[in-house]
């Protein structure tokens, strides 16, 4: 099922959202009080990474369509508290220091109440932090509960920055970043899975293709695909929104612009970080502009890598 199916999606989607038992990790922060938005929950993977039957090998007919190494679209297990949450990486991120860092929804590194880590200016220690990227992945949302069937885990370095929100308002102000540790750089990949992309550095336009490859529950399950579309519905300095399918899992994934060619949708333009679901059943997040700003709060200075 391709990415035009978004109304058969949507009612999957809605009502798995509302089933009782997904395995979801609340990400909320307590002074985020926008009323039309939601965080998109992480998935709860506590307990997997313990188990020795972790990972199992899926043949390739069954598989949607993987990444060949860490970028956007890649599994994150992020561990925390206690807690591990399964979420989607956005785009590489090179910093003018010399750096290179993976880019994640900063909800996804925070626990409720904690509107930012200590070193952009919050109350919340992410030195004990562990960040796992799981290559060729080839399923995840609920069945990643079950054990992550296909794939290696890699562990990468440090949170260097984490916010959720600012000034009660999460909605474009929701963007994180950790380390690549230079033993992991030659796993690194910058086209997204399926679409490919991105070459340029653009934004969520009203009316405007746009795609992402993400980890929410019932893509790569129920459908063999990670891959999705929809149409932009505009944005603002720091934010933007979109009417596309997204669920549980997906927090963070990177959102580009696409154009039609014969063998489908090809990404364009790097365009934001997806953070949010909304009342109507679209979605929302970071622009990449705010993406760029908000780093700056720990003196980076961070260009997304292009293909």
């Amino acid at each position: 099922m391709d990415g035009h199916d978004g109304l058969t999606r949507r009612s999957v989607l809605k009502a798995s959202a509302a089933t009782a038992g997904l395995g979801l990790v609340g990400t909320a922060s307590a002074d985020d009080d926008t009323s039309s938005t939601r965080p998109i929950p992480c998935l709860d993977m506590t307990g997997v990474l313990e188990r020795e039957d972790v990972t199992t090998v899926q043949a390739a007919s069954v598989a949607p369509e993987t990444s060949s190494g860490i970028g956007p679209g890649s599994f994150l297990l992020i561990s925390r508290g206690g807690t591990t949450a399964g979420c989607t990486a956005n785009f590489i991120w090179d910093g003018a220091d010399g750096g290179t860092y993976l880019g994640a929804a900063g909800h996804c590194f925070l626990p409720d109440g904690a509107a930012a880590s200590e070193s952009a200016g919050g109350s919340f220690d992410t030195s004990g932090v562990t960040v796992r990227a799981c290559i060729d992945c080839a399923f995840g949302g609920a069945t990643g509960l079950n054990g992550l069937q296909g794939g290696e885990l890699v562990e990468l370095g440090e949170v260097v920055y984490a916010r959720q929100s600012q000034n009660g308002n999460g909605v474009g102000n929701d963007f994180g970043l950790v380390r690549v540790p230079d033993d992991v750089q030659p796993l690194l990949d910058p086209a997204m899975p399926q679409f490919g992309g991105p070459s340029e550095i653009g934004a969520v336009d009203g009316g405007e293709t746009i795609c992402h490859y993400g980890n929410a529950v019932a893509f790569g399950e129920t459908f063999l695909t990670k891959g999705r579309s929809g149409a932009g519905l505009g944005h603002g300095s720091d934010s933007w929104s979109a009417a596309t399918t997204s669920a549980p899992g997906d927090s963070g994934a990177a959102v580009q612009s696409c154009t039609p060619t014969l063998t489908g949708l090809q990404g364009v333009e790097a365009a934001g970080v997806l953070t949010h679901l909304t009342t109507n059943g679209g979605v929302a997040g970071t622009t990449m502009s705010r993406a760029k700003e908000m780093a700056g709060e720990v003196g980076l200075d961070i260009s997304a890598r292009l293909v």
